[in-house]
């Protein structure tokens, strides 16, 4: 079945899909779904299981979690080519935030389903997915570390 070429190049516009091939975001094409999301409403809410990954096509997203005192706290804003909740398609768990449409906004979701059943026929486009996301969890980490060390230093009260 041919993918909209539309959809493979919004794939190709996300740094998670840098080292994809034509070939391969042909194949992960074939399983994005292409959704709206109003201005304001959910993509996804702090503690829901995570089920997939975002890529961003248009729009703006708000990325928030609940402070100690329920207040909410701002933690990024994305936008077009980045992506969001990548880590659901490694493992099953919460979502450790939860991202709202500041603008209207359109996504491609792949999700862990999916991916599962792409896995019988493509496993080695799974697999780059899989290292992609692990790629980019690492970067994060690296970018975060001073902030990371700030928050143990306030709490260790130094």
């Amino acid at each position: 079945m041919p993918v909209n070429p539309e959809i493979v190049e919004i794939l190709r516009s996300a740094a998670l899909f840098k080292n994809f091939t034509d070939t391969g975001l042909q194949i992960l094409g074939t399983i994005a779904q292409d959704k709206q999301i109003p201005e304001g409403a959910p993509l996804f809410v702090e503690e829901m299981i995570g089920d997939g990954l975002y890529v961003i096509a248009s729009g703006q997203l708000r990325l928030s979690t609940k402070g100690p005192n329920g207040q909410d706290l701002e933690l990024s804003q994305l936008g077009p080519g980045e992506s969001v909740g990548e880590a659901a398609v490694l493992r099953s768990g919460p979502r450790m935030c939860s991202v709202i449409a500041v603008t209207a906004s359109r996504v491609l979701e792949i999700s862990r389903r999916d991916l599962a059943v792409l896995q019988r026929s493509k496993p080695q486009a799974c697999l780059k997915l899989m290292m992609g996301v692990v790629d980019l969890l690492g970067e994060r980490m690296r970018a975060s570390r001073d902030d990371f060390r700030q928050f143990l230093a306030w709490k260790a009260g130094l």
